[in-house]
């Protein structure tokens, strides 16, 4: 809930213009594409977090036994993500010059993501190692209970309690048995009702879907995936229902036909408000960060130019990913990389590069990596987040020769711990899906070590 979040002010400004335009038939919503790593799912959490639903997902933090953290490591608050430490005070971006027309846009570009975040009153992430969220009839009842929680539809909510037949329609077996007539019913024509009684206000409304793609990973053999689900039903949303969803590039397929219009992230270097974001990232980071500073410079010497150059570099290797940048700095930052020449040499040149030498740094020799092998091997092949004693008993339940001791396993995952994030609930997720793509895949010419093998 503490993570920053650096630039994409035009992002916002593009969503809201367009969504105001009402006229065209392409204004149902709109669709973010973007490459693995160009922070859509930090988009869509920004939004969330701004939203009436961000206040109670801090609350959940604040009581969670688990939201204290646990290592003082300055890198692990700076994931990339959700929601900048001065929510209240706005995006934290690098600081604009202290002249009229910087000070109106910055209030402008604020007040964007500020407003359409107030009207977001559902959100849904589709996450491929986490199946129920990639599927059809948990999507509409999972939807159904956040409107229910949106404070602009408190009359959405106390029409539930009085009619237990829409409760009904909404319940899991119902949703199972027909989603799209348990989304129609028990959403979409009371929403509609209620809006021609002029009892839930009379302005737009938001719903973001994170991670198309992801749920194409489970397409089922009859039936729908989340995308076209949402292609077959969009026609019967009001207009005053927007849609803001988010897709991988290489997947856009799924919603070029729909009414969406798109928004690339990929545009690089084209697009000036990319460099611009990107930039702002690194400058926040190494505004933030001496250690960065000092590993980036020759000498240790805060040179403007040098890290000027430096920042040009990785910004050009980025290829417009904040996921790269990321974790480059956090190596930085850790002292594992340090810019010993003008040649940059060491920087590694891609994702792939990077989760390379994360994991020789982290699996010494090859033996401390076959020990950890089965405990990946499970995690990738069950496609539910596991709690630590299941992945357990996971493992042992398919040992022959002696069963292995909690004691050497719980060493196990606390060296695993930056890649298997604990969760909430005490399961454990893939730091991101990208890292666990890496696992069971590699590009042509590109190094074997560390591959898994769910099956």
């Amino acid at each position: 809930m503490d993570s920053v979040f650096v630039g994409r002010d035009w992002l916002f400004q593009v969503i809201e213009e367009k969504l105001k335009n009402t006229e065209q038939a392409e204004t149902r919503g709109a669709a973010i594409i973007g490459n693995v790593g160009f922070g859509k799912t930090a988009v869509i959490s920004k939004l969330v977090a701004l939203s009436c639903h961000g206040s109670r997902m801090r609350q959940i933090a604040s009581t969670s036994p688990s939201s204290s953290p646990k290592t003082s490591d300055p890198c692990q608050e700076i994931p990339l993500s959700q929601l900048s430490p001065s929510a209240s005070s706005g995006i934290g971006t690098v600081k604009t010059l202290n002249c009229p027309s910087a000070q109106e846009n910055q209030n402008q570009t604020i007040d964007s993501v500020r407003r359409l975040a107030s009207k977001v009153v559902a959100y849904h992430y589709c996450q491929a190692d986490n199946t129920y969220t990639c599927l059809v009839p948990e999507f509409v009842h999972s939807i159904a209970a956040l409107l229910c929680r949106s404070h602009q539809l408190t009359a959405y909510r106390d029409l539930l309690i009085r009619e237990p037949h829409l409760q009904s329609m909404l319940s899991l077996r119902s949703c199972v048995q027909d989603p799209a007539a348990a989304f129609r019913r028990g959403v979409l024509e009371p929403l509609i009702n209620l809006r021609k009684e002029q009892k839930i206000p009379q302005e737009e409304c938001i719903i973001l879907v994170d991670g198309l793609n992801e749920a194409e990973f489970h397409k089922p053999d009859y039936g729908d995936t989340v995308s076209s689900f949402i292609a077959n039903i969009i026609s019967k949303f009001p207009p005053w229902l927007k849609l803001i969803v988010t897709v991988r590039t290489n997947f856009q397929e799924l919603i070029c036909s729909q009414p969406f219009f798109m928004i690339s992230l990929d545009d690089f270097p084209d697009n000036k408000e990319i460099q611009a974001d990107l930039n702002a990232y690194i400058q926040y980071r190494i505004g933030a960060s001496q250690d960065i500073v000092n590993n980036i410079s020759l000498n240790g010497k805060a040179d403007t130019a040098i890290i000027g150059k430096v920042s040009n570099h990785l910004i050009m290797r980025s290829m417009g990913s904040y996921l790269y940048l990321k974790l480059t700095l956090d190596l930085f930052q850790k002292g594992h990389l340090v810019i010993k020449s003008a040649s940059y040499k060491v920087v590694p040149v891609s994702l792939s590069e990077l989760y390379l030498l994360q994991c020789n740094m982290k699996f010494m020799t090859n033996s401390s990596f076959e020990r950890a092998l089965p405990v990946l091997n499970v995690a990738l092949a069950s496609l539910h987040p596991l709690t630590d004693d299941q992945i357990f008993q996971a493992i042992n339940a398919g040992q022959i020769h002696g069963e292995q001791e909690w004691e050497e396993f719980h060493q196990r995952m606390e060296t695993l711990s930056s890649f298997l994030i604990k969760r909430r609930d005490k399961t454990r997720m893939f730091c991101h899906p990208s890292f666990r793509e890496w696992l069971v895949w590699r590009a042509d010419g590109e190094s074997t070590d560390f591959l898994c093998e769910p099956r």
